[in-house]
């Protein structure tokens, strides 16, 4: 379960601090750590790390967002996640912070942020050259529903078959759309196994697609293994616990350990604005 940590008042402003013009390009935010001294960010920031890195594997985070724009809930949450991870493009095309909003004719990159589509649990950023340590959401918009549910790899891969573990722990075709210059197709397995447990690399869709661009139909062992990694998958999302995003609150989880998706939502009277940040360690940023 998510741990819960909130930034207090006093200090919002230490994280507005450092400006990023209202204009910025997603492409052009400041990614070097915020500079500070503040005892209470940077203890924030360590209880996070340690959240993120134990038993939780993700942490829950709250501003009281009162008398603050869209921008500057941005910025301060730009701001604070720079102190904790080196932020990294999540797209050939250069975003650094991404809209997850719905949107009309999304493209296939980004079929599920662009769209109100449950299910389809998943890692984020399998098509990047390496692949995020750490994904942060926060809420721009009012409550509307599509609560986030994040499930531990570890616990799923207890309940699968072994032959299907192994199965999953070998290389396999990855579509990545472009995303990566000169390559449109790489292999790399769902399972690897480390002394820290399993990392995990799961985007169906991206997987069959690969396949069907080898014009190569998909192993029978593969499918199955697939299959029951969906279905322990969608049954532990039954009973998963769900954080609503909505504005003020962020959610950060280890993006190489933590499934995630979100519940069912349909907009009526308001949009569902997030924002995404994708982010890799750095030895320098250890202590």
């Amino acid at each position: 379960m998510a741990k819960e940590f909130t930034i207090p008042n006093s200090a919002i402003a230490t994280l507005l601090s450092r400006e990023v013009d209202q204009d910025a390009a997603l492409d052009d935010w400041p990614t070097e750590a915020l500079a500070t001294t503040d005892a209470e960010i940077l203890a924030l920031r360590d209880g996070i790390r340690s959240a993120i890195r134990g038993d939780a594997g993700s942490a829950v985070v709250r501003v009281d967002p009162r008398g603050l724009g869209d921008h500057d809930v941005c910025t301060l949450y730009w701001n604070f996640f720079t102190a904790l991870f080196q932020p990294i493009p999540q797209y050939s095309s250069g975003e650094l912070i991404y809209p997850v909003e719905v949107r009309a004719g999304a493209s296939e990159t980004s079929h599920y942020s662009n769209s109100n589509k449950t299910g389809n649990y998943h890692t984020d950023g399998t098509l990047l050259p390496r692949l995020p340590d750490a994904a942060f959401l926060f809420g721009l918009s009012a409550a509307t529903g599509g609560k986030t549910l994040l499930m531990d790899v570890n616990a799923l891969v207890e309940q699968l078959d072994p032959a299907h573990v192994a199965e999953l722990s070998k290389p396999v075709p990855f579509d990545v759309k472009d995303q990566m210059a000169g390559v449109r197709i790489k292999r790399q397995p769902v399972l690897t196994h480390t002394a820290g447990g399993y990392v995990l690399r799961y985007v169906r869709m991206y997987i069959e697609q690969a396949f069907a661009t080898e014009n190569t139909p998909v192993p029978p062992e593969l499918v199955a293994a697939m299959d029951a990694f969906d279905k322990v998958s969608a049954v532990a999302a039954e009973d998963a616990k769900c954080v609503l995003l909505e504005r003020g609150v962020g959610l950060l989880w280890d993006n190489g350990r933590m499934l995630h998706g979100r519940r069912p939502f349909q907009e009526t009277g308001s949009s569902r604005r997030l924002r995404r940040i994708y982010g890799v360690e750095k030895a320098e940023r250890a202590n």
